[in-house]
């Protein structure tokens, strides 16, 4: 295999990765941690009495570092694996091109809405931690707002840097005969 198909391949792997775990595990902690009413001892009585608000609460401190921690990753492996399907082609037809920069595109603001999200998400659990009840739900009203917005991105990214690898990697260099 042309070892710029395969530095292709890999990257392309490890970015689409980088959009689809965080999402996995924001699934699996709200489903296992809001099922188990986690408690967070730091927000004290805040949510006493309601098992799954605090379970909740406990996910979304764990959803958002994941988050935070990925956007980084898919933002820097992303032009990596973009520049390196665009070499690996053998024909580049325009819409493959065009495809390529959209998906560039939809990371760059997948990460921006994800990393803005994580970070008001972090400011309603310190306020929350604090005692400041008005600050808390500022602060969770706008990642009412925020989060519905950073899950439509964050999906658009992951589809749409699994619909460009593959397309691209479609137009990739065969392999030779005996390797």
């Amino acid at each position: 295999m042309n070892r710029t198909v395969l530095a292709a391949s890999v990257t392309w792997c490890l970015w689409c990765l980088a959009c689809a775990a965080p999402t996995v595990v924001a699934i699996t902690s709200f489903m296992v941690l809001k099922r188990m009413g986690a408690v967070d001892p730091a927000a004290g009585a805040r949510f006493a009495g309601d098992a799954a608000a605090s379970g909740s609460f406990v996910a979304g401190q764990v959803a958002g570092t994941a988050f935070a921690t990925m956007a980084w990753i898919k933002l820097a492996i992303a032009p990596v694996a973009l520049v390196l399907l665009a070499m690996s082609m053998l024909r580049r037809p325009a819409w493959t091109i065009a495809l390529l920069v959209a998906a560039g595109v939809m990371t760059a603001a997948s990460h921006v809405l994800d990393t803005r999200t994580a970070a008001v998400g972090a400011a309603w659990h310190d306020a929350v931690h604090a005692g400041n009840t008005e600050g808390a739900l500022a602060h969770k009203s706008t990642m009412d707002t925020l989060h519905p917005w950073a899950e439509r991105f964050n999906g658009a990214a992951s589809l749409s840097a699994m619909a460009a690898g593959a397309v691209a990697l479609s137009f990739a260099a065969p392999r030779r005969a005996g390797s």
